[in-house]
């Protein structure tokens, strides 16, 4: 069938090339560009239900006995290659830039070609990444425009709920759409505590209310309704038998008014008799205990581990543990402490935030952390995220001579921002899959 299918897409497009008994033509663009296209009404009305409308008696006219149609909100660039789609079945965009290919979905959309939108997304996701991160708030943006584009929204979704920072610590994060917040806070995938997740809306909410005062305790009925129909859709999407009682005394109880009574009810039954009241929600995937990291570097950091080719573990897909053994803000930053909490362990992450740079600059180490290693292997690896937590474009430099392995000197604690140690175990339910048993 492939050899019989490449062999009409041939004809096909020869016929549009040739435009042999062509009945239609085309007008695309606006002054000064418009470019005629010459077409089979028969073709374009059965690929696409637009031009089964479009084309008809009421919107098209006849002129030299042959259809003319205008299309002037369409680029002749973008139009030619959805009607090379619509005769031949493929799809070259390898060579256009990115916001290009978004237009060429734009103009899709409109013309109603389901399975064209679904293969250019692929495309983007599979082949575009970089630029894609680089201009992501605007691919969000753009995602969320249409429903027809769910492998994007996906995308956008999946890369915010491995990496939350990207999107709460940002200034976009308050101009955000409300439908995007519903469908993060929807996820089970969402590395982010409860109560972080609630304090974030709750600052939404506050952007969107800019005259409220922030003591809800002093506002009006009037102020509290208002506030709360600004969150009605988030408030039921919240996990609040998640938090901890004083987590829900501290930062949920002053807005108690804005939550549906009934839902307050079953949330304080909960603490009060978690036994016969327990909660009716799954927890949120768990995050990493890192000021450096998300799941989104640790996917990569698992990837190399176990010198996985291809793409990285997804941030639901990795297969071991990042357990904290010392924060330099927190237990300090000298030798002593690092041999004292980490010495002893194996198979050890250690991450170093540079205070001239920004840069996060790490290694793992797999044998036992220690001044003297009397064995030595090829496993370990050190790495660089780059600035500010970049994932675009990493740094993976792995120990190649025999004989040898990783080290800390003295004196490199200095110039560091921040350093934490983590020890990296087998998840238990990895370990049981990979015996046949369900956990």
């Amino acid at each position: 069938m492939t050899k019989i299918w490449a062999t009409f897409s041939r004809n096909y497009a020869k016929l549009l090339e040739d435009a042999d008994g062509h009945d239609l033509v085309i007008n695309v663009g606006q002054e000064p560009i418009i470019k005629p296209f010459k077409a089979h009404s028969v073709i374009l009305r059965a690929h696409s239900p637009y031009f089964r409308r479009a084309l008809s008696k009421e919107w098209a006219k006849k002129e030299d006995g042959k259809t003319v149609f205008y299309k002037p909100n369409i680029s002749p660039p973008i139009f030619e290659i959805i009607l090379k789609y619509i005769y031949s079945g493929t799809i070259d965009i390898e060579d256009q830039e990115g916001e290009f290919i978004l237009n060429l979905l734009t103009a899709a959309d409109e013309l109603i070609l389901p399975e064209f939108i679904d293969e250019v997304q692929e495309y983007l996701v599979a082949n575009r990444s970089h630029w894609m991160q680089e201009n992501f708030y605007h691919v969000l943006d753009f995602s969320f425009s249409h429903e027809t584009y769910n492998s994007l929204q996906d995308y956008c979704l999946e890369t915010i709920c491995a990496d939350p920072p990207l999107l709460f610590d940002s200034d976009y994060f308050y101009c955000l759409d409300s439908t995007i917040l519903t469908s993060l806070l929807r996820r089970d995938d969402l590395a982010m505590d409860e109560v972080e997740l609630w304090n974030n809306v709750i600052k939404w909410g506050f952007v969107q209310n800019p005259t409220l005062s922030d003591d809800p305790t002093t506002w009006s009925s009037d102020f509290t309704s208002t506030f709360q129909k600004s969150l009605a859709d988030c408030i039921p999407l919240i996990r609040f038998t998640l938090m901890t009682r004083e987590q829900f005394r501290e930062k949920v109880w002053p807005f108690k008014d804005i939550l549906p009574r009934k839902m307050c009810d079953d949330v304080l039954w909960h603490f009060l008799m978690p036994d016969t009241h327990p909660s009716q929600f799954l927890p949120r995937l768990k995050t990493i205990d890192s000021k450096l990291i998300t799941l989104k570097h640790a996917s990569l950091i698992a990837t190399w581990i176990d010198r996985k080719e291809g793409k990285p573990y997804k941030h639901t897909d990795i297969p071991y543990d990042f357990s904290l053994l010392m924060r330099g803000s927190r237990d300090g930053y000298t030798q002593q402490t690092l041999h004292q909490r980490c010495g002893g362990q194996a198979k050890t992450i250690m991450l170093m935030k540079i205070k001239s740079t920004e840069e996060i600059f790490g290694m793992y180490i797999s044998n036992i952390w220690s001044n003297t290693t009397s064995t030595r292997s090829h496993d370990s690896f050190m790495f660089s995220f780059g600035e500010g937590r970049d994932t675009k474009d990493p740094v993976l430099s792995r120990v190649r001579a025999a004989g040898y392995d990783l080290a800390l000197s003295r004196g490199q604690e200095r110039g560091m921002d921040e350093l934490e140690m983590f020890k990296i175990s087998p998840k238990t339910s990895f370990i049981n899959r990979l015996f046949g048993f369900f956990v």
